[in-house]
């Protein structure tokens, strides 16, 4: 079987993307499948070719690579050959590693369903809400799942009523924690002590995304994630985690710079060190979300628990970092096992989907009764 891996991106996650693709396919079993890195760049130009699968090849020029494509209703890697672009290799899944805008909302997925090609991720709309953390928290707590109180503005908002956007911030509190609302890996998260440094907060943040989430503060005890994914309908949850962190939230540097090995590496207490009343929620709340939104591949949902003992879903990532492989218990789903249960969901649902019905025939265009004769 060929497959498809699909990083990169234009995207401020763009490296984190890299790592997790080229993990992913150094994990692939290549007895079983034939793995296609298909990497899109800081610039958005699509290309393949095994060197891709070496981290060490990416501070080294791309432009020698094969540019490629994929076309709607053709299930087929094309590759570019003169000004053309030609069939390369037919495509019997694909996997999304991207991170981030331009790819985990959607956007990628939605080019897979035109190309008739299975993808092991969740659908477009559900991996475009959960990228907008703002609509999240609606659906989440229109869902009765425990959110942290919010105000969401907007870029025109700050620019032309900055009054308003201060008043419904004052409500929440200082301090309070400033989002980007499509963002992951924590780029662009701060901490707004007072109201004094709001508006430069504020137009710091407006420089990721033209969208905000702006949440009140929490005296987080302690945080903690699990992580899902379907296997041929069946839910399957990956054991708890708690990230330990010195930071008042996990930053991108604390993931990631102080940690060579990424966010799989951090430390973190497994299973998490919870009540089994909290315990119950943090898997209630994630299979809800799960089920209702239409997930399928891994989705890793982050919660938090305040002072208090009350649990709150935070976030959720429906392509994760490392894809969140670090979670599952390696005795019973290691990596390679992980990606073939993936792989295996995404053609037994893309099975499902071809059997339903596409297309109406009616005699509406034969009836010569719907007024556009001159």
């Amino acid at each position: 079987m060929n497959i498809a891996v699909i990083f990169g991106g234009e995207s401020c996650e763009h490296d984190i993307s890299i790592l997790t693709g080229v993990q992913l396919m150094l994990h692939c079993d290549e007895y079983i499948y034939n793995i296609f890195p298909v990497y899109i760049d800081k610039n958005g130009k699509w290309r393949t070719g095994d060197s891709l699968k070496d981290l060490d090849n990416y501070s080294s020029n791309h432009k020698k690579l094969k540019e490629c494509c994929f076309i709607p209703g053709c299930d087929f890697l094309y590759i570019k050959k003169g000004k053309k672009y030609i069939k390369f290799l037919k495509i019997d899944c694909s996997i999304l590693c991207l991170h981030g805008l331009r790819g985990e909302d959607g956007s990628v997925a939605s080019i897979m369903e035109l190309s008739k090609i299975p993808y092991a991720n969740s659908s477009i709309c559900a991996s475009s809400i959960c990228l907008d953390k703002c609509l999240f928290k609606k659906v989440a707590s229109s869902l009765c799942c425990n959110v942290i109180d919010s105000v969401c503005i907007n870029s025109n908002e700050f620019s032309y009523d900055y009054s308003m956007v201060e008043t419904k911030i004052e409500k929440l509190g200082f301090p309070c924690i400033i989002k980007p609302a499509r963002l992951g890996s924590s780029i662009g998260i701060v901490v707004c002590e007072n109201k004094e440094n709001l508006y430069d907060s504020l137009k710091n943040a407006f420089i990721y995304d033209d969208k905000l989430l702006i949440e009140m503060f929490v005296d987080i005890k302690k945080e903690v994630n699990i992580a899902l994914f379907s296997n041929k309908g069946e839910i399957v949850f990956s054991q708890t985690e708690e990230p330990v962190s010195s930071d008042k939230i996990l930053s991108f540097e604390n993931k990631y710079l102080k940690n060579p090995g990424g966010f799989e590496t951090i430390k973190r207490i497994v299973p998490a060190d919870i009540s089994p009343i909290q315990n119950e929620q943090v898997n209630t709340m994630a299979r809800v979300l799960y089920k209702e939104l239409g997930m399928s591949g891994v989705v890793r949902f982050d919660f938090i628990i305040d002072k208090d003992d009350s649990v709150f879903i935070n976030e959720v990532n429906t392509i994760p970092g490392s894809m969140a492989n670090y979670l599952f218990d390696k005795k019973e789903y290691s990596y390679s096992n992980l990606i073939d249960c993936w792989i295996k969901d995404a053609i037994w649902r893309k099975g499902k989907a071809d059997k339903l019905l596409k297309v109406f025939d009616s005699s509406v265009l034969s009836s010569g009764n719907i007024g556009l004769k001159k």
